[in-house]
């Protein structure tokens, strides 16, 4: 009774403390809305001060300041092969620890046992031959001079290990760790997503050998709570769910080399990863994590207990190892939510959850866009909806690039009047600039939008979207009229976005996505022919520039989202039925003059306007 009551203590406090700290989170959040409304504020007074021939951005907005892609350890070249080549000895380390570093003197005479002394190697003593991990003495039990003496040769001896064991060891680790990269280099072509992921993989790898070490290995607490479940939910959450069966299997097969195997803890433990990565991948929302995290634990307890009944064990005996099991898969929820702010920071990840509250039209920035530039808005809104679907169809992450659509022109509320979804009547703001000023305005929004980004927090997966769903495209319609003044032109550089290209399938489904339907606005007909012929020219237009050569889309599935695209967007122009008492002739007059406008400029497939 006494391990259900200190279990059930140890429950108790885990759930207050995690209460506490979602007041806290949600504190933290409401602050940062708050601050997040003051910036939008007082960026918009630093943004284009004079408009004249040769206006620029302010300084502080310089392109190659703020477009430049962020500095990340990851993207520096072979990352993975370095962090492969940091993780095999480092497990090795966590493995072999014991032999290296004997981090315990030997017990004194009479003094009880505060954690459990094992064989770091196979030795004789005593007249009796001992392997490698075998238990010299439990936890708890009073030392007597016989164990105090046997210890000490065990410290003596911790160096006697064959190089067979070691080498196969070492090789063990290498060919689990080479699969698995293997495989991450299938799903994630791409550099730093890849590393990004693959250094989260191993640090999760590296975790529960820690836990494991302590558990198996010192009997610090009970073996069923080494954290496995926990590495299924954050693999799940920020890599790939099809990653997680592996990653439980070699991770487990890590676990026992540094202890005899126990098929019922390997069991348990993998019934609770593989669940958990199962479940998971569903939750959007904390509180179904949380749910998620609890029919883990339940599953884990119900393994044990059907694994013990039949081996033929009595309840009230393996009973403190089934509230463990049990205790296992709940604490896994709470420890991927206690982890989750610290792996979005350090990874620069955007978690499911952070993404849906993203999703809420009524955060600042989405609220200064719809009052600001309502023309810009209902294009954003569009646009996420058909990219969220058209990512779905392919395989890519919908829920990100929704996200990424919702907030990839945000920095044109600063200056909404000189982008044609925002304008009203005839009257045109660039009229009064030259090419190169009015081109100057267009860029503006990237580089004021990477900066409002940065300012309100935004994931850096988010903030991708801004820049790179223009790539390095050619402001085509300021550039022309350039050449038709016959003005000199100093650079083509002034009339091109800065970049970089789309370096993932998502910010790449954005860029075709939000030129095509800004471009099919102008179209007089929507037959499926005329559309796909629009939408096959933006496509393809992009491959040909070289604008998706990192994004790591292959040409099916271009030719997926061009066939998504035509029905989608062929579907949405149907047309009205005219009601007698409809009297919206001049208004239709006034945007029919706005889309003249935006064909002559060659409309968004251009680039010239959003």
């Amino acid at each position: 009774m006494t391990g259900i009551y200190t279990y059930s203590v140890t429950i108790l406090m885990a759930v207050a403390v995690l209460a506490a700290i979602l007041v806290l989170m949600r504190l933290l959040h409401n602050r940062r809305l708050q601050s997040a409304q003051g910036v939008i504020q007082r960026l918009g007074n630093t943004a284009l001060r004079d408009l004249g021939e040769q206006a620029l951005p302010d300084k502080e907005l310089r392109e190659q300041e703020l477009v430049a892609a962020r500095p990340s350890l990851f993207g520096i070249p072979y990352v993975a092969w370095i962090s492969t080549a940091l993780f095999i000895p480092g497990a090795f380390l966590i493995i072999f620890f014991a032999n290296l570093i004997y981090p315990y003197d030997p017990p004194d005479t009479g003094s009880e046992a505060w954690i459990a002394y094992r064989a770091p190697a196979a030795f004789q003593a005593q007249g009796r031959s001992l392997v490698r991990h075998e238990l010299l003495i439990p936890k708890g039990k009073r030392i007597t001079e016989s164990d105090r003496l046997l210890v000490e040769e065990a410290l003596r001896n911790r160096f006697n290990v064959p190089p067979g064991e070691v080498l196969g060891t070492l090789l063990i680790l290498s060919v689990f760790i080479f699969i698995l990269l293997y495989h991450i280099n299938i799903l994630y072509p791409t550099g730093t997503e890849k590393n990004k992921n693959l250094i989260l993989i191993y640090l999760t790898i590296l975790i529960v050998l820690v836990g494991a070490k302590i558990s198996l290995f010192y009997g610090m607490f009970s073996p069923f709570l080494i954290p496995l479940p926990w590495a299924g939910m954050v693999i799940t959450v920020f890599v790939n769910r099809r990653l997680v069966p592996l990653t439980m299997l070699t991770t487990l097969i890590f676990v026992f080399l540094q202890a005899p195997f126990d098929f019922g803890l390997f069991l348990v433990l993998l019934s609770g990863g593989l669940v958990s990565g199962s479940w998971v991948r569903q939750a959007r929302r904390r509180d179904e994590l949380m749910y998620a995290s609890l029919l883990v634990g339940l599953v884990m307890g119900g393994v044990f207990l059907c694994q013990s009944i039949l081996n033929g064990h009595q309840l009230s005996i393996v009973l403190p190892d089934a509230v463990a099991s049990l205790s296992n898969g709940v604490m896994a929820g709470f420890l991927t939510m206690l982890t989750l702010p610290a792996f979005e920071r350090l990874f620069d990840f955007a978690s499911p959850f952070r993404l849906m509250e993203l999703l809420d039209l009524n955060t600042p920035a989405l609220s200064e866009l719809f009052l600001k530039a309502p023309g810009t808005y209902q294009h954003t809104m569009a646009v996420a909806s058909i990219a969220g679907r058209v990512a779905n169809e392919i395989g890519a992450n919908g829920l990100l690039v929704r996200v990424g659509a919702y907030y990839h022109d945000i920095g044109k509320m600063f200056n909404p009047l000189y982008f044609i979804e925002n304008q009203v009547g005839d009257e045109d703001q660039h009229d009064e600039l030259g090419p190169v000023a009015s081109a100057a305005v267009i860029r503006s929004h990237v580089t004021l939008g990477i900066r409002l980004a940065r300012r309100i927090g935004l994931p850096g997966p988010v903030e991708d979207f801004i820049p790179e769903h223009h790539g390095t495209s050619t402001i085509e319609f300021f550039y022309h009229k350039s050449k038709q003044q016959q003005s000199e032109i100093k650079s083509e550089r002034v009339f091109k976005y800065s970049g970089p290209k789309p370096q993932s399938k998502e910010t790449a489904i954005l860029m075709i996505v939000d030129s095509c339907e800004a471009a099919c606005r102008v179209l007089k007909g929507r037959d499926e022919k005329e559309v796909r012929k629009l939408v096959n020219r933006i496509a393809y237009g992009k491959l040909e520039q070289g604008e998706l050569d990192d994004s790591g889309l292959t040409i099916g599935e271009l030719q997926k989202i061009i066939d998504l695209l035509t029905d989608i967007l062929q579907s949405a122009g149907h047309q009205r039925i005219a009601y007698p008492s409809d009297k919206q002739s001049g208004a239709d007059e006034s945007r029919q003059s706005n889309l003249r406008i935006v064909s002559q400029r060659g409309g968004s497939d251009t680039d010239s306007s959003t």
